[in-house]
């Protein structure tokens, strides 16, 4: 993965007014959209960072426990503490660091909403069918995951193409950030994991859509 458990005071993020524009832009409107409210639900944000999803809870509602999930732990600490200068309630946050999807502390078939921002565009297929593996028994059976990753368009081979995403940046199929073919992603995921990959959304992000991950039953 390009991000390390250490690197993330070099270049910490400023939560300032263009950030949180950023948010209301696709992120809030798509968990308005796809979760209805978050009020009184158990939410986990996955792969958050420093958890801007928080500051907008009176936009998205008020989770009963929101789990801030990142192999991070300094933008974990970073992103509490700045919510909890900011006024910011957070007693229903719980932080849970590590690299490898490690969600012994969350009840088993608690999840009701889980979310990821731009997760998958920097994880390899092996390293996502880890979180799903292990984020399938703690979700409930109504729950549903959502998570933006970039999907090449119809028809480009995923081996050989190579797509140039944002800001000269270009995505690949063996290295971050990564692309997907969604009808190849899909057979994976739902032939080895306990997921059904159903549904793609537009999110109104520059290059990626949402993926929707459905708890099988």
């Amino acid at each position: 993965m390009q991000y390390s458990e250490n690197n993330y005071l070099k270049n910490p993020r400023i939560i300032n007014d263009e950030y949180r524009e950023r948010l209301q832009s696709f992120q809030v409107p798509a968990i308005k959209r796809h979760f209805g409210t978050l009020e009184g639900k158990c939410f986990a944000d996955i792969g958050c960072g420093d958890i801007p999803l928080g500051y907008c809870q009176g936009e998205i509602g008020r989770p009963k426990k929101y789990y801030a999930t990142d192999l991070n732990k300094d933008a974990l600490d970073s992103g509490f503490k700045s919510l909890t200068n900011s006024g910011v309630d957070v007693s229903n946050i719980e932080l849970i660091p590590g690299p490898y999807f490690d969600f012994d502390l969350i009840p088993d078939a608690s999840i009701d909403a889980a979310f990821s921002n731009s997760l998958f565009s920097h994880l390899s297929l092996n390293t996502i069918l880890i979180c799903l593996k292990r984020l399938r028994p703690k979700m409930a059976n109504h729950a549903k995951y959502l998570s933006s990753m970039i999907i090449l368009p119809p028809g480009i081979d995923c081996i050989e193409y190579k797509w140039e995403v944002k800001y000269g940046a270009v995505s690949h199929s063996a290295r971050d950030p990564f692309h997907y073919q969604f009808l190849e992603f899909k057979e994976i995921v739902d032939s080895c994991t306990d997921f059904s990959c159903s549904t793609l959304y537009e999110y109104g992000h520059p290059f990626q859509v949402l993926v929707e991950f459905l708890p099988k039953v």
